[in-house]
């Protein structure tokens, strides 16, 4: 048994180690926001004091007090909900920052790498850590589009596509990591059409709930022990059935269970050139069951070990 695990498994913190915080209900907005950030102050300022494990645990319950960090997104496209919770970003990159620091400057052992990974906490879409979101967003670049990059463009549209009216729901996020054999698989389970009643009108169901278990394999997995830098390469995806998540209905159920050659159709797409679906991804910090990564952008995703 791992002896720091009980992070993962509990995300309860010793009294006095985690900074206090109090709702404000009764005052003036500019009052609440003005406590609001001095919250976020002083908390940015507690982390430096904190120990590895009081760090997790911190960043375990920002997790849960921001859904897994789904609710931290400060832009139009998620009003009215653009503001909600935007204060614990700078919490979350505070911890992470904190907890980078404990172990900076010593090289990685790509041993702790290895095994089955849970994303618990996401500054942005949580779908983004899989390799195939990782390709498109390292293909895109720092290209714009108006004032956006156009990676954030792509990604603003495929969460107004498929999350509209609440159409999808993403479930767990997991990783499984094999270094020896430069191997990475990423699975997301979705979920569509969760709840599709009219209230007032009746309780039946407008559209059938079903979904599956989205996975991406990715090979040629490099890491960089000294900088922390992992590359890699996108091989297929498939779309597995998941015990507990109906199926598709009609002639939908076909598409499951098959590998689609994202590889070799990437590379034949005109603007590709030839290219392969690549991507680089930098570990932050790794132990024996927690794991801080952070994209181009500079955007963090954090995991539990599970297995």
């Amino acid at each position: 048994t791992r002896p720091s695990m009980s992070v993962c498994l509990s995300a309860r913190a010793n009294p006095g180690s985690l900074p206090a915080q109090r709702v404000t209900r009764r005052g003036p907005t500019v009052r609440a926001t003005r406590c609001s950030a001095a919250s976020t102050s002083a908390a940015s300022t507690s982390v430096e004091a904190m120990s590895p494990e009081q760090l997790k645990r911190n960043i375990l319950r920002l997790g849960a007090l921001t859904d897994r960090g789904q609710l931290l997104f400060p832009q139009k496209a998620y009003a009215p909900l653009d503001m909600y919770n935007a204060n614990h970003k700078e919490e979350i990159v505070a911890a992470v920052e904190a907890l980078a620091k404990t172990k900076e400057g010593k090289p990685l052992d790509p041993a702790l790498l290895n095994g089955e990974w849970e994303c618990v906490l996401a500054t942005k879409q949580i779908f983004r850590s899989s390799p195939f979101f990782m390709a498109i967003q390292d293909a895109f670049g720092d290209a714009t589009f108006g004032d956006s990059k156009s990676s954030e463009v792509f990604f603003r549209l495929h969460d107004l596509q498929v999350m509209s009216w609440g159409a999808s729901t993403v479930g767990r996020v997991a990783q499984r990591i094999n270094l020896e054999n430069e191997t990475l698989e990423s699975d997301f389970d979705t979920i569509l059409f969760r709840s599709t009643v009219i209230p007032i009108l009746g309780w039946f169901k407008l559209l059938p709930t079903f979904g599956g278990r989205v996975v991406s394999f990715a090979e040629r997995v490099k890491l960089d022990p000294e900088s922390g830098r992992i590359d890699l390469e996108l091989m297929k995806t498939r779309v597995e059935r998941k015990e507990g998540i109906p199926e598709p209905p009609l002639f939908l159920p076909w598409f499951l269970d098959r590998d689609y050659p994202v590889n070799a159709v990437w590379r034949l797409l005109p603007w590709n050139k030839g290219r392969a679906p690549t991507a680089t991804t930098y570990v932050k910090y790794v132990d024996e069951d927690f794991r801080v990564m952070v994209d181009r952008d500079g955007q963090y995703f954090v995991y539990c070990k599970v297995a």
